[in-house]
């Protein structure tokens, strides 16, 4: 047996937060049919039945206005569950009770969650549950979604309610006053079928009164529709003639009256002050000249901590796939598949699971924010910012997620109203700098900026916000003039998050990554491993064998001499020194002269390692260039050739289309990893080092990472949110524009002011 059950609040009332406690890690994601408004569902097992769990979107009430409006109530129109958990954040009862009642005027059985009870009691509100049951008609749950406190019996009351158990599952109606009842009864009437509740009836006559279009346009096919609509008319007019008021008003009205009323019953505000410890806190938070500075030190400790705490875990991580890759190597002969399974797909996608541990850290952090209420504070703080752009502080909120990746960010803009406003922030969007792009950050900034890496990656993000408002500026003059529609920010309290939570949260968003690794990023790189690979027989003009040995024997002839000069040196000290040889080998004088000859053959070996290693990365270098990988970076490489870049950033560039991601990958076949298996990821690092990339030139290589075309499926998904290839076509040409005009200025006014030189 399954029961199917939908989860239905107002925004940021803890409804996600309830559904995770309920499904834990069983969920699914995906769109509901015909509209693009995310649907998450998942299941849990309670007393041998499973429960089906829809977690609807977030609304205020039923009217339909909004996409997502019209997704809940024709969900729940349908039949669909059979029963709603409506959750309601407890410290706001009278406006969370507005949907409530709705649902009730719709009839579906109902579990009500008062959910943040801790933040009521905080505010000094005492609620008494069972006399609000009693006054809705539904079971009343108190709980603290966060910590898990009251789920249990939430839970039960599903099952009894599912079941038919509970007794105070019970239809009520919200009374209205004489006059409209009149009106809602006549209505009835007409619309009352043998197959139809009473309940339905009155819901569709209740809507009519509120002039919902949704409803007129479902009444027109009904047999007697042409009658019904026809009284609805007459009944608006007379409701009008009467309260001097439309009948959405009046029955607004009559549903706020009731809520006062219920609460007046069950709720008791405590005589001792309460401490608003939100309110103190958004003093300093929001404050107009304090609050940019302090969201600019929430992003940089972030970074700080993304890469710093991250470079622990890397190592491991690192010295795991070497490990992993010198034991296939080394279990298996050389052959093409061996060097597929090696070099293509573990140093491929190896490459990329190096960095798992910064990306998972990101994706905590952003989770410690959104769970404790700070990023709706953060839509309030760049309000004034963007309404510079013609935007409002909301369109800040999909921005934000797009530190995560862009594709769902693009896809969070559909909780703007105005589809001039939707548009806008999808096109500015992809400048927000995507969990993809961080491997590469990281990489690039650690090989020529270690000593203050935290900080160029944090400038990345900062340009990748001034790039987003500064497009849009001009977007908003040009081809998307106007304003954006006013809007009230809500912001939700503050809350203290779960470890829980932000587990379960952070492994949503990082095992998408993984997904994608095993998917996009591994077709990926055995792409860019067949190009590196194919042709076998290439002809490179240096003999670099003749050199090697030439090189070897030149250090062997300089570690002999310096052996020579050792020896010297010891026989002069010993005839000043005058004492037998034991006595002067325990000597301090000879212990310098040997600590002088053993640091002076460390720095020439060393200094031998690494030529003979920048000696094989030219030779590889020369080779790959021959390899169809090398080809068609050659044909690109004239048009990079000013920022800089060599045929090998126009091969990762162009990889990076795919997913930015594999731009790291590209590097590692470029640089010969696989061939140099105990190098690892350091092998990357040492390759672009030696490979002519200078400071200057890295710096250029982020700006055009950060800029340029987004990945194939952040373009898919611009195609779908806007609805036309003109919009897609256009954000593609104009990111690649701006990525080469700034990565140019950046190369050539570096170059012209002795920049990183």
């Amino acid at each position: 047996m399954n029961f199917n059950i939908a989860i239905a609040g107002n925004p940021n009332c803890g409804k996600t937060t309830i559904f995770n406690a309920l499904t834990g890690a069983r969920q699914r994601v995906g769109n509901w049919p015909g509209v693009t408004v995310e649907k998450k569902s998942g299941q849990y097992n309670y007393s041998d039945i499973r429960f089906d769990v829809i977690d609807l979107p977030g609304t205020y009430s039923l009217a339909a206005f909004s996409a997502e409006e019209t997704v809940v109530r024709h969900y729940l129109e349908q039949d669909e569950a059979q029963v709603v958990v409506n959750i309601i954040d407890a410290s706001n009862l009278e406006r969370n009770l507005f949907l409530t009642t709705q649902l009730i005027e719709l009839g579906k059985p109902l579990v009500i969650v008062l959910n943040m009870m801790d933040m009521a009691h905080e505010k000094g509100l005492q609620i008494d549950a069972d006399t609000l049951a009693t006054l809705l008609g539904a079971p009343v749950v108190p709980v603290v979604g966060r910590t898990g406190e009251g789920m249990d019996l939430l839970k039960e009351k599903i099952l009894r309610v599912s079941t038919e158990i509970s007794m105070k599952s019970r239809f009520i109606d919200i009374s209205y006053p004489r006059d409209i009842e009149i009106e809602i009864e006549k209505l009835t009437h007409l619309i009352k079928r043998d197959d139809e509740s009473h309940k339905q009836s009155r819901w569709t006559s209740i809507k009519l009164l509120e002039s919902d279009k949704q409803t007129r346009d479902e009444v027109r096919i009904h047999p007697d529709g042409a009658d019904i609509l026809k009284q609805a008319k007459n009944s608006i007019e007379r409701i009008e003639l009467i309260f001097k008021d439309t009948g959405r008003a009046i029955i607004s009205h009559a549903r706020y009256g009731f809520i006062q009323g219920a609460l007046r019953e069950c709720v008791v505000e405590s005589l001792v002050d309460s401490v608003d410890y939100s309110r103190k806190i958004d003093r300093l938070i929001t404050n107009r000249w304090l609050g940019l500075p302090i969201f600019g030190l929430f992003m940089w400790l972030m970074f700080k901590l993304t890469y710093d705490l991250g470079s622990i875990p890397m190592d491991w991580i690192d010295a795991g796939l070497i490990s992993l890759m010198n034991f296939i190597s080394a279990l298996m002969p050389e052959s093409m598949f061996a060097s597929l399974l090696v070099d293509g797909v573990i140093g491929g996608v190896g490459a990329i699971a190096v960095f798992l541990p910064n990306i998972f850290i990101l994706f905590f952090i952003i989770a410690v924010l959104e769970d404790s209420g700070y990023m709706a504070r953060v839509a309030f703080i760049m309000d004034r910012v963007m309404h510079n752009i013609g935007l409002h502080g909301k369109a800040f909120i999909p921005m934000i997620m797009g530190f995560g990746c862009n594709v769902p960010a693009i896809m969070g803009t559909r909780i703007l109203e105005s589809r001039r406003d939707r548009i806008l922030t999808v096109l500015i969007n992809p400048f927000m700098s995507c969990s993809a792009r961080l491997p590469v950050y990281v990489l690039v900034a650690g090989a020529f900026f270690p000593d203050n890496a935290a900080t160029v990656i944090f400038s990345m993000y900062v340009l990748g916000i001034v790039a987003a408002i500064a497009s849009g500026k001009l977007f908003s003059r040009t081809i998307l003039k106007g304003m954006s529609k006013p809007f009230v920010l809500e912001l939700p309290p503050y809350q203290r998050p779960t470890l829980r939570s932000l587990i379960l949260h952070t492994w949503e968003r990082g095992y998408l990554f993984i997904q994608k690794m095993g998917t996009v990023i591994l077709v990926g790189s055995v792409i860019i491993w067949v190009l590196g690979y194919f042709p076998r027989d290439v002809q490179v003009e240096r003999d670099y064998q003749k050199e090697r040995m030439e090189l070897v024997e030149d250090y062997d002839y300089q570690m002999i001499n310096l052996g020579t000069k050792f020896n010297k040196s010891v026989q002069k000290d010993r005839q000043e020194y005058h004492s037998e040889m034991i006595a002067y080998e325990s000597s301090s004088s000879y212990q310098e002269l040997h600590h002088q000859f053993q640091q002076l053959q460390d720095d020439l070996q060393n200094k031998e390692a690494l030529e003979l290693y920048r000696l094989r990365q030219q030779e590889i270098g020369d080779i790959t260039e021959q390899k169809w990988i090398g080809r068609v970076g050659k044909i690109f490489e004239p048009i990079v050739r000013p920022l800089g870049f060599t045929w090998r950033e126009s091969v990762a560039l162009i990889t990076g289309f795919v997913a930015k991601e594999i731009v790291v990958s590209t590097y590692g076949v470029l640089f010969g990893v696989g061939e140099d298996i105990d190098e690892g990821s350091q092998g990357v690092i040492s390759g672009l080092r030696s490979s002519g990339m200078t400071p200057l030139v890295a710096l250029s290589f982020l700006v055009f990472t950060l800029l340029y075309t987004p990945c194939l499926a952040t373009v898919a998904a611009i195609k779908r949110e806007t609805g036309t290839w003109a919009y897609t076509i256009f954000s593609i040409a104009y990111s690649l524009g701006l990525a080469y005009l700034l990565a140019f200025g950046v190369t050539y006014f570096g170059g012209m002011f002795n920049w990183l030189s």
